[in-house]
């Protein structure tokens, strides 16, 4: 027997047109295999006249009007991809007070409002999913709500913005910043206004999201303090490149005793961990756990046709709670109180890169348990740095100083732990 899900959609830009596409071409195999027919019922438009690359299956009303879709009785389920933020709120905030079960790829506004919008969820015992606002096609959210249960998540780090890492996997091989922007915004990879990825705003709004998920845990953007890719030049990438390492924009989160530690900075990842390896738009996301170790999820960070599969998958579970009369708020994990730091308030191992003598290193960051190791002209492996030695060190000298993966000196953590730390070297 198949039951019909009636669902509304508000958006028909690129992740808008991926949905209908994927649910047009997934339809038949929906219905054969899950006995669930996804009947579009409405999808609401700025602009009715607007030249689409999609057709809409016989029989979906195209509306310019949010509220034909909120408030239609008989929509039981809202796909929201418009991409804005105030107009998306309000628009979910009417579909959940109205009993419908909600899917979003919105990663800002979950990133801003999730909380809130989860606990409207459960208060109206609706579904609230939304695993295309993270990796893309990485069903990672999903992951570590239902393969973590019985183990304790440890750290989660990971290349989570594809624009960055194009760009990056570009000037590895000696394009300028601005030839890999151009590239980018070229293929479609990178927005007119490129701000967020390049500033590493986007991959922290996705780190929020994570670390509500692996630990109970609320991040707020001023507390992670995002540094992005703006001031690496081509030749500092090219150089870290030919003596072992790949410099990729890194989201970190990973949690030592009572206190979480967190980033999104540029780091220095050597060649022979998997992460070095992940190139191009490509997102990956490592896990780390006490029962299983170490896990490495991959694959396509953007794109309509990645991130329109997670919203269906979405769709799909969310049709299912409808039919079978079960609720569920993927995100309400236990609340938990940690001391967040960012890793650059902890002494590391540093990549530095530029014109400057070894002992002129030496002389501006003279401390103990501090060693300089030249890897070659102008690269050097610099141990031990603590956060204001490197503040006078940047300030004294032309000199690019970049995290190594895996680093991280926590001896200089002087809080009390049950456990060991772990570093994350992948």
């Amino acid at each position: 027997m198949t039951t019909t899900i009636e669902v509304g959609m508000l958006g028909l830009g690129t992740v808008g047109s991926g949905v209908v596409e994927r649910l047009t071409r997934s339809a038949a195999k929906i219905e054969q295999t899950q006995g669930i027919r996804l009947h579009l019922a409405a999808v609401a438009v700025n602009h009715l006249n607007a030249p689409r690359t999609v057709q809409l299956p016989i029989g979906t009303r195209l509306t310019d009007s949010l509220t034909n879709v909120v408030c239609d009785r008989k929509i039981q389920l809202v796909i929201e991809v418009m991409g804005t933020v105030a107009i998306a709120k309000k628009a979910i905030v009417a579909a959940l007070n109205q009993g419908k079960a909600v899917v979003t790829a919105n990663k800002d506004l979950i990133a801003t409002a999730g909380p809130e919008l989860a606990a409207l969820a459960k208060k109206q015992g609706c579904d609230l999913f939304y695993e295309a606002s993270v990796a893309g096609g990485i069903p990672i959210l999903r992951t570590l709500t239902d393969s973590y249960v019985t183990d304790n998540v440890q750290a989660v780090s990971g290349i989570i913005n594809g624009t960055a890492n194009y760009m990056l996997s570009a000037m590895a091989t000696g394009q300028s910043y601005e030839q890999a922007l151009a590239t980018a915004q070229a293929a479609g990879y990178a927005e007119a206004d490129p701000t967020n990825d390049v500033a590493g705003i986007d991959a922290a709004y996705k780190l929020m999201i994570l670390s509500r998920f692996a630990f109970g845990q609320e991040l707020s953007l001023p507390q992670i303090a995002p540094t992005g890719i703006t001031h690496l030049s081509a030749s500092v990438c090219r150089l870290a490149a030919e003596n072992g390492w790949q410099i990729k924009l890194l989201a970190q989160i990973q949690r030592h005793g009572s206190g979480l530690y967190c980033r999104v900075a540029l780091v220095a990842v050597p060649v022979d961990q998997p992460l070095s390896q992940i190139n191009g738009v490509q997102n990956a996301v490592a896990v780390q756990s006490e029962a299983i170790g170490t896990s490495l999820y991959t694959g396509p960070g953007a794109g309509s046709t990645a991130t329109a599969n997670s919203v269906l998958n979405d769709v799909l579970v969310a049709a299912k709670h409808l039919i079978n009369g079960y609720r569920m708020i993927r995100n309400q994990k236990r609340s938990v109180s940690l001391t967040v730091t960012r890793f650059d308030q902890l002494p590391q191992t540093y990549l530095g890169i530029g014109p400057v003598a070894p002992e002129a290193v030496k002389y501006y960051a003279n401390e103990a348990d501090f060693s300089v190791k030249t890897i070659a002209d102008d690269c050097y492996q610099i141990t031990g740095l603590s956060a204001v030695k490197r503040k006078k060190l940047r300030a004294n000298l032309p000199l690019t100083l970049i995290p190594i993966a895996g680093t991280t000196d926590w001896k200089q953590v002087t809080e009390n732990s049950i456990t060991s730390p772990i570093n994350v070297a992948i």
